[in-house]
């Protein structure tokens, strides 16, 4: 596929490929509008992948006189025409309901990364292989999953059973004092154990930042952070300071920095497209 630009900001597509199936990622409206191009000029498409969906959390009409923009974004794909949708994870069961012959991607093979990698690193020597006497523990034994709400806890509890997970699990849950919604974690001692976020998405990271500091002070052992989709280059940086590791994909196609432009040392992006 080839873009040509005029010096105005028009374009249009030459195809010079004949894939039935195009991976394709909707960072913004000109992309979105661009996807419309790829399909009139190769017929032969027939699916499309949607690595990160594109304005997925505007998911309702917050207010009145407010654009759906997931709607939107959504009826403009339905018009492509695809015969299916594939779309990673998305934030909530309203893409798939409003997408034409949606498929879910889920974040299983995400997260059997995320726990192998932890697993493998806490059970090498300084010279990068395994331990054999330790590494027959089960990650289980050690470790805890968790959700940051209430809400995440139900997908969380499906997850673990395709994964087949015997360890415990753990939901932090918000309250309202004063007009405004905080976050509760009701437990004070997690006996020394280390602790799995898991979440969809995160844009500055506010929240998991804020999950941190309390459970700092609860009795744990190492705190990871598994994001399917974190939307924007450069998140507070107090999110790779509070946290041992953060994991996340390649969803949005880019770089993750801190405000130096330095690229965070204890952050791995997995590869799934």
């Amino acid at each position: 596929m080839i873009v040509k630009k005029y010096p105005d900001g028009g374009s249009y597509v030459i195809n010079d490929q004949n894939e039935t199936h195009l991976m394709y990622r909707i960072n913004s409206y000109e992309d979105l509008f661009l996807l419309k191009s790829i399909k009139d000029a190769n017929p032969k498409l027939k699916a499309i992948t949607i690595p990160c969906m594109f304005q997925q959390q505007h998911d309702r009409r917050f207010n009145q006189n407010e654009s759906f923009e997931l709607k939107l974004v959504c009826d403009f794909i339905n018009s492509c025409g695809f015969e299916y949708v594939q779309v990673f994870h998305p934030h909530s069961d309203v893409t798939p309901a409003l997408l034409n012959n949606c498929e879910i991607i889920d974040n299983k093979d995400f997260i059997q990364k995320v726990l192998t990698t932890i697993h493998f690193d806490k059970h090498r020597n300084h010279c990068g292989t395994l331990q054999d006497t330790h590494f027959d523990e089960k990650i289980y034994n050690y470790m805890i999953l968790m959700s940051s709400d209430a809400g995440g806890f139900k997908p969380m509890m499906k997850l673990c059973k395709q994964l087949n997970w015997q360890g415990e699990t753990y939901s932090a849950s918000k309250a309202r004092e004063k007009d405004k919604l905080i976050q509760v974690i009701d437990r004070t001692d997690f006996q020394g154990k280390d602790i799995l976020i898991i979440d969809d998405i995160c844009v500055y990271g506010g929240t998991f930042i804020g999950l941190a500091k309390m459970l700092k002070e609860k009795n744990v052992g190492k705190l990871y952070l598994a994001i399917s989709h974190i939307t924007v280059e450069k998140p507070n940086p107090d999110l790779w300071h509070h946290f041992d590791k953060v994991f996340t994909t390649n969803s949005k196609g880019i770089e993750y920095f801190d405000y130096n432009d330095y690229t965070p040392k204890n952050l791995e992006i997995i590869k799934l497209f």
